[in-house]
């Protein structure tokens, strides 16, 4: 029996393919490789590894998807607030839809375990600290997509299906498949390319956690799963909340030479400042953090002369 990755040659799915290669678990790819097959090239000489062209929106690629199946990771979404407003029917058909189509199936089929990528941008704008049971305040179609996935995903709860719900932290790092329109990826980018950037505001708070924590949480959560289901998790550390105004103080330390900005303006009015307890009490611990990877993202754009305003990069490019 395998475990199914949907959107497992993604920035998530291609780190998380290689941790759970290293344990060795049957892995199946479910990806529609827009970004293509370079991210998972050398895992597919594993004969644990088995790639599934498909669509999670197809109700045929599903079906076949799920056989012989005794554990779904689903990633695969639009994800993004750009990528999602500018697609909004095909995000909440991708993110919305297709999931409730892949999580009914998946039951149907008696698969015991199913554990969901939501985001902790579903909390959006809130002055408190935030927790597993806080008021929701989406302010994006991308969040939007994501808190309907999780009400329908309970709704289908029993005795026999009991899903993990992971809201994920602000991502960053490198991965097999890069990113640069994440913001501290985006920020590394930008200072190397232009030796100057803009943050805009500076108070908002964000939990910012590395992507191969995040590959590792699911891991985790996939061991540890009869603890854990039916559950709601942040995934992140308390350590990690940070105010864009420390994270621009990093860049400062890190590029000397770079002209950065605070600008008063706000163009993303989120804001939440997010509590692990709960995942951290579970001994979920994070093995990165924020500086030494921008040391890390620097290094790579520079030792292999790459270019972060590629296209290939972006999940939306305009």
């Amino acid at each position: 029996m395998s475990i199914l990755i949907t959107g497992g040659a993604g920035y998530i799915g291609s780190i998380l393919v290689r941790e759970l290669l290293k344990k060795g678990y049957r892995i199946r790819i479910m990806d529609t490789l827009k970004f293509g097959i370079g991210p998972i090239k050398g895992c597919l000489k594993s004969d644990n590894v088995q790639l599934f062209p498909g669509d999670i929106r197809n109700y045929e690629d599903i079906e076949g998807a799920l056989e012989d199946v005794e554990a779904v990771i689903h990633l695969a979404a639009i994800v993004g607030d750009p990528a999602c407003a500018v697609q909004a029917d095909n995000a909440l058909e991708t993110n919305y839809l297709s999931t409730m189509r892949l999580a009914k199936k998946a039951k149907d089929k008696g698969v015991s375990k199913f554990i969901f990528a939501s985001t902790c941008s579903v909390y959006g704008a809130c002055d408190e600290i935030l927790t597993e049971g806080s008021e929701l305040n989406p302010q994006s179609l991308y969040a939007e997509t994501k808190i309907l996935s999780e009400k329908g995903l309970m709704e289908l709860k029993d005795n026999q299906f009991n899903p993990i719900i992971l809201r994920l932290g602000t991502l960053y790092g490198l991965s097999y498949r890069p990113r640069f329109d994440l913001v501290i990826n985006y920020l590394t980018g930008k200072i190397i390319t232009e030796n100057r950037a803009l943050i805009f505001g500076g108070d908002q708070w964000r939990p910012f956690i590395h992507v191969t924590d995040i590959a590792r949480s699911f891991v985790f959560s996939h061991e540890n799963y009869e603890k854990m289901e039916g559950e709601v998790f942040n995934v992140g550390s308390n350590s990690e909340n940070y105010q864009m105004k420390d994270i621009g103080v990093m860049f400062e330390e890190i590029f000397p030479e770079a002209e950065i900005k605070y600008i008063e303006e706000i163009r993303d009015s989120r804001s939440y400042r997010v509590s692990f307890d709960k995942i951290q009490k579970m001994n979920f611990r994070l093995t990165k953090t924020v500086k030494p990877s921008i040391y890390e993202m620097k290094n790579w754009v520079i030792d292999n002369d790459i270019d972060p305003k590629s296209p290939e990069y972006y999940n939306y490019h305009p």
